[in-house]
């Protein structure tokens, strides 16, 4: 294959219309691994582009061999293993055993799927809130009013951050995505601080004085028990703020948009929500959006995978969003199929790494399913959607809506 036949995958205009599926889809069929040149946060010039399935789960099953330690995803990567020069360094995603399964035992204890099942009554309340305000609105932004609100609330909520400080968590991770994206440590450095002043002045505080059943007081308590650190603990809820809100957003807009521009995905997933149940429905959705569509591995040692001969220092990007395409694992993978019967997709990740957050994301779009349907919505779209300028995650930034009576 030609490289001028693939696009630049370090350049946002390459996704600026959609993600590249038609190029995915040729460098699955391709062997070996594409090289995508870059001299951006990587130590040997560019990176490998994985899209089959079995490689990336391969790779992600082997930390001892691609590590994430260096950092987790491009451009945040080629980090300093030094703490002192990584503002990364305890965050979770950047972290390998044993360190990272310390870290992720702590938070599991607190938001494992068993956890999460019983947040129904609260997730509810804040849905109803933001449905009843959309209510007296005939015309409105989608991503603003609805895709934004839902998570950035309930993350709040499991944080256990007041409802007067709920805005600015979502100015902040707004800010760390944006920050992130530009591969400066410094400005990713700067965000992080802001919000680790806040952790340590205010929230930390009120939850060492008034433990609560809610994040905070689970690692802080944690990190006075000596089982993680104060640092780690802080990062988590950074990972927390950012990871829980920026997937869910883009899967409750996109999911909106798919419904809005197709009549087919619209009449399957009224009917697959009434046949199957919403959670069939949900997985298809998460499986053909992939919210963030890739992850990036470090190989810590000359080796061979997929079979490609990969360096040390060699940059592996995981593009779970060419996976959930492989007709290898899904019959007609383009197609949008509730009733298919395979599940197992990677848009959460797989092995050591797999999102915590996983079934709270699930949550939230169940709900709002559920309760957008007692109220009978129904909207059409108002305007062009407008995508969000990202590499890493499949965003859409505006989605304007009319009501349909």
């Amino acid at each position: 294959m030609e490289t001028n036949q693939i696009p630049d995958l370090t350049d946002p205009q390459t996704f600026a219309t959609g993600v590249p599926h038609e190029a995915f889809a040729r460098l699955r069929e391709t062997p070996g691994f594409h090289w995508q040149p870059t001299e951006i946060a990587t130590a040997n010039g560019g990176f490998w582009a994985v899209t089959r399935f079995a490689d990336i789960v391969e790779i992600e099953s082997n930390p001892a061999l691609f590590a994430s330690q260096p950092g987790g995803a491009w451009p945040s990567t080629n980090l300093s293993p030094d703490p002192a020069e990584n503002p990364l360094y305890n965050n979770l995603m950047m972290m390998d055993p044993p360190r990272h399964s310390s870290v992720r035992r702590v938070a599991a204890a607190a938001f494992g799927p068993r956890i999460v099942k019983n947040f129904d009554p609260w997730v509810r309340e804040i849905v109803v809130e933001v449905l009843e305000r959309i209510e007296r609105l005939d015309e409105f932004d989608y991503i603003l009013e609805v895709a934004q609100i839902i998570p950035s609330f309930v993350i709040a909520r499991v944080q256990g951050v007041p409802a007067e400080d709920r805005q600015w968590i979502v100015d902040q991770t707004l800010a760390s995505f944006e920050a992130m994206q530009t591969a400066d440590v410094n400005a990713v450095g700067e965000v992080l601080h802001k919000t680790h002043v806040y952790y340590r002045e205010k929230l930390v505080p009120e939850k060492l004085r008034n433990p609560q059943s809610d994040m905070t007081s689970v690692l802080i308590h944690a990190a006075e028990r000596g089982e993680i650190t104060e640092a780690e603990a802080y990062d988590f809820l950074n990972l927390l703020q950012a990871a829980g809100f920026e997937t869910t957003h883009t899967l409750i807009g996109q999911s909106m948009r798919m419904i809005l521009e197709s009549p087919e995905i619209a009449d399957k997933t009224f009917r697959g929500i009434e046949e199957l149940g919403p959670d069939k429905v949900i997985e298809e959705f998460l499986r053909f959006i992939t919210p963030a569509m890739f992850m990036s591995r470090t190989a810590t040692q000359d080796t061979v995978v997929g079979d490609q001969q990969v360096r040390e220092n060699d940059l592996l990007n995981l593009y779970f969003t060419a996976a959930n395409r492989d007709p290898a694992v899904f019959a007609n993978p383009d197609e949008f199929d509730p009733w298919r019967t395979e599940t197992a997709s990677l848009a959460f990740g797989s092995g050591p790494h797999r999102c915590i957050g996983n079934a709270l994301a699930k949550l939230e779009l169940r709900i709002l399913f559920e309760e957008m349907a007692k109220r009978d919505f129904r909207f059409r779209l108002n305007g062009a959607p407008q995508r969000g300028w990202s590499t890493f995650i499949n965003q859409i930034r505006s989605l304007p809506v009319a009501r349909v009576s």
